[in-house]
């Protein structure tokens, strides 16, 4: 059985070639991907309307995740192992490139703990860096 089709089957999800494709590209990127991006690496017979779909359905099973743009496009990069449909929290600094406008995950940094304000529920936090990429260095 391959990666994509067993982390599919973790995952509870169908089994379909375009899946096991996105799911490819996903593992083989080392930032995160835009549907344009996905479009042009997939082919171009796949509309938008699919690739959206099976987008949310990655992100709803904790596959992955949305990064933040400079651009406000949707992106995305893979979710680590910890997360799952009801454990979808990312708790890991985002890397925007000055120059190539890439979004990456950055692990090494260990996230503020942030301490809960009275009259507030916070739904989302976000660490952003910007700078110079390694491939732009």
């Amino acid at each position: 059985m391959s990666i994509s089709k067993k982390l599919l089957n973790n995952y509870g999800l169908r089994n379909t070639a375009f899946r096991k494709k996105l799911l490819q590209l996903f593992q083989n990127s080392d930032s995160s991907l835009t549907v344009e991006y996905i479009k042009d690496k997939i082919g171009r017979n796949n509309d938008k309307v699919t690739i959206y779909r099976a987008l949310n359905t990655f992100e709803k099973s904790g596959l992955i995740h949305q990064v933040p743009d400079r651009n406000n496009l949707s992106r995305y990069a893979l979710c680590n192992v910890e997360c799952n449909p009801s454990n979808h929290i990312h708790h890991h600094a985002h890397f925007i490139c000055d120059y190539c406008d890439n979004t990456l995950c950055i692990e090494e940094i260990d996230f503020p703990k942030i301490k809960k304000i009275k009259g507030f529920k916070f739904k989302k936090i976000e660490l952003i860096i910007q700078g110079s990429c390694p491939k732009c260095l």
